[in-house]
This record gives C-alpha cells, structure tokens and sequence, in this order.
C-alpha cells in the first residue's frame, strides 16, 4: 500500500474507516444539551459515535446557515472537504479569546496546519457563538458557492457533503488529539436518497461471502490475484448493501466482476487456489460489480434499490485483490473476503454501472514535472445511443487514480453542447476514496463524455506510465445509474494505428470497436461560476485553479489531452483493474 499521508490535522483518518462513526444515526443522540436554538434549522446530524458533536444546518439560496455544538471546553473547528480529507477542506474554527467568541476562515492545502484565509468576510460569517459549562458552540453562515476555488470549497448543498471536524480543551488552535476528530458524509439536501456509504443494519437479507483463500503475499511491488466464485442459486437476486473487509494493510483494492457467458477454461477456476500470475493471467470477466479502495467503507442501498444478479443476470463473478508491497516484506499472510447482502425480493429500480475512463490502462504517459497534466478519454454517443428513450438516472461516480491523481471531472455534451457536468472532483486523495453522491442526474441516449483526471507529476523527472502498479497511474469513474441498461462501459482504444470508439455490452462476447468522429467533437467550455481570489492586497484576481489544465476545454482540448502513447496490445478485457 501507499505510504499513509497522515501527519496529524484536522482528520487524519486512516484508510480503514469507522464504520461505526458513519452509521450513528442522528436521531438516536440526544442535543438537549446544545445551548443554541435548535429550531432555526431543517436538518441535523451527529457527528461522532459518542453523540458529543451536534451538527445543524439550514440551507438558502446564496448562504447556508450552520450550527455546531461539541461538549467540549477550547476550539471547535467544521471543514466542509471535497473527499472527507483536510486537503483542499474550507475551515470555519471558532474559539475563544479575552472573554470574546472568535470565528477564523482556514483553509487546508494538505495535512498540514490549516493556514488563515485571505478572505475573512466573505465566504464565512459569525453570527454567534460561546463557550460555557464545558459546551463550546457557534452559528454561521457559509457561501454556497465558491469565490475562489483555490481556498474554499463549494457545498453540495441538495446533494451529498463530506465534513470534518476537530474540537480540543484548549482554545489556543493546534494539533488536536488523535480521538477528537472525524468526518461525516452527509446528505444536505431534501431530495430522495438512493444510498448512504455507511453500514446500515437491513432487516430481511441473506448475506454472500465471497471468499479469496489464504496466500502468503508475494515480496513483489505489485500482485494481483484471481478467484472465480458462483453466485447464490435463483434467477434473481438484488444485493442492497455490501460489507468489504479489510485484512491487510496491503490491500490496494478489492474488486468484483460479473462473468458474462464464461468459457469451460474459465469454469475450471471453481474451487482452485488463488491465481496470482496476473502477468500472464487474462481475466475475461468484464461486468463492473462494487469494489473497495482506501477510504471506502461498507455501502447500503435505500429501500427499491438493488444491483441485480443469479442466472437471469449472470451466474459467476471474478474476485480481484491488489496487493502493493514496494517494502517487499516477507512473511505476511492474507485472506481477503466481502460480503454482499442480498434479497430475492424484486425491487422498483434496478442499478447498473457504467465504466467510463481508460480501460486500456497501459500503452499511455503523463509528462513529468508538471503541477497539474490532464489526461482524457471519451464516450461516445454511437454507444450510449443504445440507453432506452426515456434515459438512465445517475446517482453516484467513484473516481479512481493514484497516488499522483488531484482533480477529476466528468464531462456530459449532448447535442454538441456541453451542459453541467456529471461529476466533478477536486483535491483527490488516494487514502480518501468514496463513492460520490450526486444530485440524480438524467443522461439520455445520445449523450457524449468526456472523463479527464489531472495529476501532479512535479516530483517526477521520467514520463509517467499508465499501469496496473500503484507507482503507475490510473483515470477510471464507475456510475451507479437506474434503470439497468446492457451497456457495460463506454470509452475508446488506442490500436496504435489509429482511435476508435469503445463500447461493451452484455450481449457480447468482445467490445465493439469502431471509427467514429465523435472523439473531437466541439462542445461549449465550462467553467465554475465566480472563482474570483483575494489578493494579499484586498484586490480581486482570477483564481489559477481555473487556468491551464484546470480550467474549461476548448473545441480541441478533448482530443489533446488524449495523451496515449504507443499502445500496448493485450487482451483489453483483462485490464478492468484499479
């Protein structure tokens, strides 16, 4: 695994995460205690398992109205962050001084101390706040969307939102103890919710432990091993939430394929030991199921929602892990497993996942020395114009890189026209990994994508490959929609000659590949509104967050940060790695 990033802050959580800080309903804490009107807001959460950080909020058109209360005597902090990390995370930290409540705008550049904002009038206002009888509390407003991208974080304010927090008994602001700090995943917004990465007790499921046996990890940087599992007898089964475990510190991820008519060699599979010669292993299941990366917990589906599987589906699927062992330690057994609940029980929606990205993984190159290189691929709508008339409804993107990986965006353009994107991430961090929450967001037959992921690539001085290492990079994005549609992924292939279209569909043994000039299509920039910083001076500037690479395409730019070098030509469908 990754050297951890952790040097101390507001929430250095590890890669495991608390799986019972994310499940403590708000409700079953008690807030009698919390010394500030409780009826001003609409919405409320705890924020620890302890019931000792009360969160409330209240959402308005240009600012949101937040309160936070911690049983706690010194300074209180409230990160609102892209991905439940400090980096990037927009602070409101809030103490007192000579008998006076004070509120700081802070931002976090990494996990580091949080450095005061140019801004302290703007995006961030007190509107009360104290610190009595061992309670320390504060009221403020926040601006909903950002001024300047480079410091503060827009708020996902009808969606999902990651927040931090940190309390201490010192009001002198610093490092906090490791117990007194978390982070929640929390939806603002009042619209339905499909999901919540959490560990939910369900009433009424069976659960299916998918089980690799135990092997003594290989000293390699990189292994990937392969165990070929059956599902649960019956024509349908809907799993509703999924429970990884995680058994060593050198898991990269854990991932499950749906096999699609498996061939008699691959049956062989059944029951046999773990093949871990990934290098001259083609694994040829090819159905993104759910997957567990550093930071991600368990998920649970809402009542009427469930991935489908059993013979009307498919009857067999590919257990993947990834073990990165650069320290090359010797000795270390693992038996890795995840368990899915599931219900026989038909169900009102029906989900699918789309794989969008670079499947081709190898053959392409990141320019080294670079703050910030894009690297692209596109969908197109020769594929996605097979979606059913009325569309399919998105509802969650996971964004996978590493270690190098900082910002990621999904592009939609339908009808040569680019609208909002589907999804948009910034600050990525690898140990932080989640399954992104979106508002639920309509793709229609026709539409176009363009997925692009950006790196950092300053401390590199040799072009950074593409590849299945953790040393090497990766841009991939997973959309949960509903209903089910037979498309399985969307994207394109470098054959070294030439780029052609990509798409997969259940019905089909091999991708189609086709020519298509839709690759450098033009499509209308975007841009983020505002994104305007305070200068040292009090003067206004345009916030470099949004220039170079970061910033909108224009009519070329899909094409040319389609950096692929020459292309390794290998089985594609065996590289559905992350």
């Amino acid at each position: 695994m990754l050297p951890a990033h952790y040097a101390g802050g507001l929430s250095s959580l590890g890669p495991l995460i608390l799986s019972a800080l994310l499940a403590v309903p708000a409700a079953a804490q008690g807030s009698d205690w919390v010394p500030f009107d409780r009826s001003q807001f609409s919405g409320n959460a705890t924020l620890d398992t302890e019931g000792h950080v009360q969160l409330f909020w209240e959402i308005g058109d240009e600012y949101s109205t937040y309160g936070i209360a911690s049983q706690s005597s010194g300074y209180l902090a409230l990160g609102f962050s892209e991905t439940g990390a400090m980096t990037g995370a927009d602070m409101a930290v809030g103490y007192m001084d000579d008998g006076e409540f004070v509120l700081e705008n802070r931002w976090a550049s990494g996990f580091v101390t949080p450095q005061l904002s140019e801004d302290q009038e703007y995006n961030v206002r007190l509107q009360g706040g104290g610190q009595e009888d061992g309670v320390t509390w504060f009221i403020f407003e926040k601006k909903n969307t950002a001024d300047c991208l480079e410091n503060q974080v827009t708020v996902a304010t009808r969606a999902w939102q990651w927040f931090i927090y940190a309390f201490s008994d010192d009001n002198t602001f610093g490092q906090h103890e490791d117990e007194n700090k978390g982070k929640r995943y929390i939806k603002l917004g009042s619209e339905e919710t499909i999901f919540v990465n959490e560990i939910v007790e369900v009433q009424n499921t069976m659960n299916w432990t998918i089980v690799q046996p135990e092997i003594t990890i290989p000293t390699d940087e990189t292994t990937y091993c392969y165990t070929l599992h059956r599902v649960p007898e019956g024509d349908r089964h809907f799993m509703i939430a999924e429970r990884p475990r995680i058994s060593s510190d050198l898991l990269h991820h854990l991932v499950i394929y749906a096999c699609y008519s498996p061939s008699d060699d691959l049956l062989e599979m059944l029951g046999q030991e773990p093949n871990c010669d990934y290098e001259n292993f083609s694994n040829p299941c090819n159905g993104f199921v759910t997957e567990w990366a550093p930071g991600m917990s368990g998920r649970t589906f809402e009542d009427g929602y469930g991935k489908p599987f059993g013979s009307d589906f498919y009857e067999y699927v590919m257990f993947e892990t990834h073990y990165s062992n650069p320290a090359g330690l010797e000795g270390l057994n693992d038996t890795a497993s995840y368990t899915l609940l599931y219900t026989d029980e038909e169900v009102d929606n029906v989900i699918g996942s789309l794989t969008l990205g670079d499947l081709q993984v190898n053959g392409w190159f990141l320019e080294p020395g670079q703050e910030l290189v894009a690297h692209s691929t596109v969908c197109t709508p020769e594929c996605t114009g097979d979606w059913p008339e009325e569309g399919i409804t998105a509802f969650s993107v996971f964004h996978h890189m590493h270690a190098r990986g900082r910002h990621a965006r999904v592009q939609i353009i339908r009808d040569g026209e680019e609208i909002a994107p589907l999804s948009t991430l910034r600050d990525f961090e690898y140990d932080f990994q989640f399954s992104k929450g979106l508002e639920q967001i309509q793709l229609f037959p026709g539409d176009r994508f363009i997925t692009t992921c950006w790196y950092d690539t300053s401390d590199d001085t040799e072009p950074v490959p593409g590849g299945v290492a953790s040393k090497d990079e990766m841009c991939f994005a997973w959309v949960d929609y509903y209903p089910l549609s037979t498309i399985l992924a969307c994207t394109q292939y470098d054959t070294g000659n030439e780029t052609l279209g990509l798409c997969l569909d259940t019905s089909e043994a091999e991708p189609t590949l086709y020519e298509t000039d839709m690759l450098t299509a033009s499509y209308e920039n975007f841009t983020h509104p505002g994104d305007v910083c305070l200068a040292p001076n009090g003067t206004t500037q345009n916030g470099s967050a949004q220039s170079g690479n970061d910033g909108g395409d224009d009519d070329d730019s899909a094409a040319s940060t389609i950096s692929f070098g020459s292309a390794v030509l290998i089985t594609l469908l065996s590289l559905f790695v992350i």
